[in-house]
């Protein structure tokens, strides 16, 4: 019964507005702004607790986002690392999520690590995505789909140039 009601609550967080926004936010304006030396400056200042350069509200937004985003998986990981959700229950329905925004905060993780001079930010969210990136790499190629039981017949009516089938890395 934990288990059930821990991943419908998990359900409903990533389906929240709150998260959908601050991810969304992410997968769109982050890497941009990786780019901004003041962004950078900023999200190293407020890293170590200073108040770092003037930027525009967009940017303490996507700041914001980050943070949001990256201390959900961070929740996500202990509960895992903990054994209170099961690990491939959990894996079979967000490693994807999971790797992707990783990558995604993955440069805002580095610079912060290096302004902080240790890994310990958002070591647990690490934890859930090196755990999902080898879960994927495990199931890539076999699925998930129980040995045995009959697939149904699914036709795209829709069929991709062939330059993009095949290439999609999240589901």
């Amino acid at each position: 019964g934990n288990q059930i009601t821990a991943m419908l609550s998990i359900g409903e967080e990533f389906s929240g507005k709150l998260f959908a926004d601050a991810a969304s936010l992410i997968r769109t304006k982050l890497s941009a702004a990786m780019e901004d030396p003041v962004y950078r400056a900023y999200e190293v200042a407020m890293s170590v607790g200073g108040s770092g350069p003037e930027v525009s509200s967009d940017y303490v937004e996507l700041r914001r986002a980050g943070i949001v985003v990256g201390n959900a998986f961070e929740e996500l990981g202990i509960l895992v690392k903990r054994g209170i959700i099961d690990h491939d229950m959990f894996l079979d329905r967000y490693a994807w999520i999971i790797f992707n925004n990783w990558k995604r905060l993955e440069p805002v993780t580095a610079l912060g690590r290096a302004a902080l001079g240790n890994d310990s930010s958002w070591e647990n969210f690490e934890y859930i995505a090196v755990m999902s990136e080898d879960w994927m790499a495990k199931h890539d190629k076999v699925g998930t789909y129980p040995p045995g039981v009959r697939r149904m017949v699914v036709e795209n009516r829709w069929p991709l140039p062939a330059s993009t089938a095949g290439t999609s890395t999240s589901r």
